[in-house]
């Protein structure tokens, strides 16, 4: 147990779940998106739809999306600097018993809609649950390398070569395969980091179409 978890994290608002946790689901889903946007949806559901608005999760959520961390005293104005900046957005509420209480879906739509869901599970903690239709789980603890690639023979191994190479780990790996479209979205869960020079060798690749990195956050 940590200091955080008898304490609390040090935010803005008045909820660890509905606004700290809102404002790291924003966050992160900015960074698994990793390109610019303009126009986002954001579906709310449950109980971060019937009482987030008294608690900020709507502003929350939009200053993550700006890339605010949630002791970032601008989030109380993210609506305005969201509108300074160009960003277009728009909130949707739903019900359902069947998805968590605190729920938020972000669906990125300059171009071909892309989504990012997560849930917060308390004490300003969240996971990734969905990223654009494949099923996911990770909270943040570790350093993440999301893959797009070519749906051939030997990619995994071809990645897991590079990375062993440089003495980094993979404690977890999650493949989902599109073959309509012969493309595989593959999550890489990593031990360590993983500095720019490899990024750049993944990148350069065959068949590798597009590689993100997504850091830790400071949870605890």
């Amino acid at each position: 147990m940590s200091i955080s978890d008898v304490m609390g994290p040090i935010m803005i608002g008045p909820s660890s779940s509905h606004t700290a946790g809102a404002v790291r689901i924003g966050l992160y889903a900015r960074r698994i998106y990793d390109m610019d946007f303009k126009n986002v949806e954001i579906h709310l559901y449950n109980s971060f739809a019937v009482t987030g608005k008294g608690h900020g999760t709507d502003k929350a959520i939009v200053g993550g999306l700006l890339g605010m961390k949630m002791d970032d005293d601008r989030i109380v104005n993210s609506f305005k600097i969201a509108e300074k900046k160009g960003l277009e957005f728009k909130f949707f509420y739903h019900t359902d018993s069947e998805k968590h209480p605190n729920l938020a879906k972000i669906i990125f739509a300059d171009k071909e809609p892309y989504s990012v869901s997560g849930v917060s599970v308390g004490g300003g903690k969240i996971n990734i649950i969905e990223i654009n239709g494949n099923n996911v789980e990770f909270s943040g603890r570790h350093e993440y390398l999301l893959f797009s690639y070519k749906d051939v023979p030997g990619m995994v191994g071809r990645i897991g070569t590079i990375l062993g190479n440089e003495r980094i780990n993979i404690a977890y790996l999650q493949i989902s395969r599109d073959a309509g479209k012969e493309t595989t979205f593959a999550l890489f869960k990593l031990d360590s980091h993983s500095p720019d020079e490899i990024l750049k060798k993944l990148r350069g690749t065959e068949n590798i179409y597009k590689v993100t990195r997504i850091e830790k956050l400071n949870i605890d």
